[in-house]
């Protein structure tokens, strides 16, 4: 829907209404030249979102975060911080086992656990560090 800005001041809260829609913006034109737009706030919150990756890049899913890491040999952890693959690998299995007694819990609520996503039993070997098992 095209209409002037002179059309648009004298219907405003009726155009307000009508832009609530997220598939109806409003133009507002001057001289026939669109100049602006009225759009709901879920179009607005999607624009800005896409801006921000654009900016900013991706947003990390668990930490909210955006961006990914940008200094060599690292990834993103759960929180967005920088760590080595390996203490991201921790992390994961922290939540992994977490959810394992989270199904536990749940099982002995006498409720039914979904299952998948728990790791098996690390070995104590592999808690050592890795100067320890190298040096054996």
């Amino acid at each position: 829907m095209n209409l002037t800005i002179s059309e648009a001041r004298a219907h405003l809260g009726h155009l307000c209404t009508r832009a609530q829609d997220p598939r109806q913006p409003i133009i507002l034109t001057r001289h026939g030249k669109p100049i602006a737009a009225l759009v709901s706030m879920a179009e607005v919150q999607r624009i800005w979102d896409l801006n921000d990756q654009d900016t900013r890049g991706i947003r990390n899913p668990l930490s909210r975060k955006f961006g990914n890491c940008l200094l060599p040999g690292f990834v993103s952890g759960l929180n967005g911080d920088p760590v080595t693959p390996r203490e991201a690998a921790h992390q994961m299995r922290e939540v992994q086992m977490t959810r394992a007694a989270e199904r536990e819990i749940l099982a002995a609520g006498g409720l039914e656990p979904v299952a998948g996503g728990e790791v098996g039993e690390l070995k104590p070997e592999a808690h050592r560090p890795w100067w320890a098992r190298w040096r054996k």
